[in-house]
């Protein structure tokens, strides 16, 4: 145990549409920027993580616990699984609208993320991370924080999120990995992230999360590529724990 990466993800698998065209597009931007340096993903293992789920045994008694409660708090605590899946069916049963861009630098907003502009922080580079953030219509107005407190909300099933170290954490992101670059010139990363931020700017997309577009899925790597397993919402929670062990 250790190795094994479990999540609840939206929009895992096919993509098709706006939201096919919009990575396609983002990917092909960078790629004229990094060339050869770029490391695409697969449009089909692109995901926005909802809620971690990872595992990891209690030292002391050998019990399967939240791997992120242990590791942060130093607190071993088992996971409610079915509360999990409750909580899943219920936020999503109504879809939650999210955008990816839209805010340019020059407008004022009612939202920061982490501190920072939503128009910077649409796009960028974390280690050689390529990073597209939206987030909830609704945070982006100043009516709520609907990712933040869904992740916030998991503490009771057991789960703490990745992100909130701190009980003054917010994390309200909806966040997709495009791929990776080996070694670029740090020149030409600043122009892939320059012109990528100007086309969500300019571009921006609205979807809608509902049930349909949540999976749980399981790999043995955080890329989630290839995965081990793939389930809609509910996932019994035998099957869950076979994963974990």
């Amino acid at each position: 145990m250790g190795s094994r990466f479990i999540s609840a993800v939206a929009l895992y698998g096919p993509k098709a549409g706006p939201v096919r065209d919009l990575l396609a597009g983002v990917q092909a931007m960078i790629a004229e920027h990094v060339g050869r340096d770029f490391r695409p993903y697969s449009l089909e293992q692109i995901h926005a993580t909802l809620i971690a789920l990872d595992a990891a045994r209690d030292p002391r008694t050998g019990t399967i616990v939240n791997d992120y409660f242990l590791r942060h708090t130093g607190t071993a605590v088992e996971m409610d699984l079915p509360q999990v899946m409750c909580i899943l069916a219920e936020r999503f049963a109504d879809p939650l609208a999210v955008r990816i861009g839209g805010c340019r630098r020059d407008q004022p907003v009612p939202y920061l993320s982490r501190g920072v502009h939503p128009s910077e922080r649409a796009f960028g580079v974390q280690a050689n991370a390529f990073v597209l953030i939206g987030w909830p219509v609704a945070a982006l107005s100043g009516d709520g924080r609907p990712l933040d407190r869904l992740r916030r909300d998991m503490n009771a099933a057991g789960v703490l999120h990745k992100y909130h170290r701190r009980e003054s954490d917010v994390d309200d992101d909806f966040y997709l990995v495009v791929g990776h670059h080996s070694g670029a010139p740090a020149s030409a990363v600043q122009r892939a992230v320059a012109a990528v931020r100007d086309k969500l700017a300019a571009e921006p997309l609205d979807l809608a999360i509902g049930l349909g577009e949540v999976t749980i899925v399981a790999a043995d790597s955080h890329t989630l590529a290839p995965s081990l397993f793939t389930g809609a919402v509910p996932v019994d929670e035998g099957t869950l724990l076979a994963l974990m062990s």
